[in-house]
């Protein structure tokens, strides 16, 4: 039996191996630490965990969460022109501690040997930026090519993780919870007047005589219904996974809760 407690226990610590990890004296000064994406930690962990010993489980776990900060960071990296010094060094300085993230999950896939898994992380890597090229540089994707390559973008590394461990049904469910999560996010941001590209293809796609939001809440019922669907070939887990869907709909943290037998 295992029970949330320890398992957030067990979240805890790895969050605190990466935030350690990533410590850097002279970054800190002028760079926020990047904001760790829990749901990716638990679902990482929770599938890793079950085939894993617990000191590759983390160490996996940490190596995707160092590549998602690296992604992120660079993403964040401005492409205004640049008027002053401070804004050019932060900017270098930026660009820089994405390299840094970088260089350490190649570094503790490396040092433990784990060279086909670096093939994994790469080739993810090369994947997921051209997907975002696809997204950011074209403004008439349709709905089916934006939840392609906007579920892509969220959770790829995650999927061929799960490929990589032979664990094709946490990829079916990876895919689709962080689609719907972006999905929610997208609409949240909607509803405050700003559109991203999942809305706005519904948008385009939807006809004067339609109610917007109808539509965003039947591609979020879609989304759902597929997961829960996908939810139940983990057995174990899908208590877990159920859990995770109800928090992120009722956007509350999550709370501690008795997990299914293992």
């Amino acid at each position: 039996m295992v029970r949330i407690s320890q398992f957030n226990d067990k979240v805890n610590e790895i969050k605190k191996s990466f935030y350690s990890l990533i410590r850097h004296p002279y970054l800190e000064l002028y760079i926020a630490d990047p904001e760790v994406d829990e749901d990716k930690l638990r679902f990482l962990y929770a599938m890793l965990h079950e085939s894993l010993p617990n000191k590759e489980a983390k160490m996996f776990t940490i190596s995707a969460l160092l590549v998602e900060a690296a992604l992120n960071v660079h993403e964040a990296v401005s492409l205004h022109k640049v008027t002053t010094d401070s804004v050019r060094k932060n900017r270098q300085l930026t660009i820089l501690a994405g390299d840094y993230y970088s260089s350490l999950y190649y570094y503790l896939l490396a040092e433990n040997k784990h060279l086909p898994l670096i093939r994994v992380f790469s080739s993810s890597i090369q994947e997921i930026n051209e997907h975002k090229m696809n997204v950011y540089g074209s403004e008439n994707l349709s709905y089916n090519e934006a939840e392609q390559n906007i579920t892509l973008i969220e959770s790829l590394l995650m999927q061929n993780i799960a490929l990589h461990f032979e664990q094709s049904s946490w990829k079916d469910v990876i895919k689709d919870y962080f689609y719907l999560k972006r999905l929610l996010f997208e609409k949240s941001e909607w509803t405050e007047g700003k559109t991203h590209p999942i809305i706005h293809a519904i948008k385009e796609e939807t006809n004067q005589s339609d109610d917007i939001s109808c539509k965003i809440e039947k591609k979020v019922e879609e989304v759902k219904d597929r997961l829960l669907k996908s939810s139940k070939l983990l057995q174990s887990y899908e208590g877990f996974v159920i859990e995770h869907v109800d928090a992120l709909l009722s956007r509350q943290p999550f709370q501690e809760k008795v997990a299914e037998e293992r």
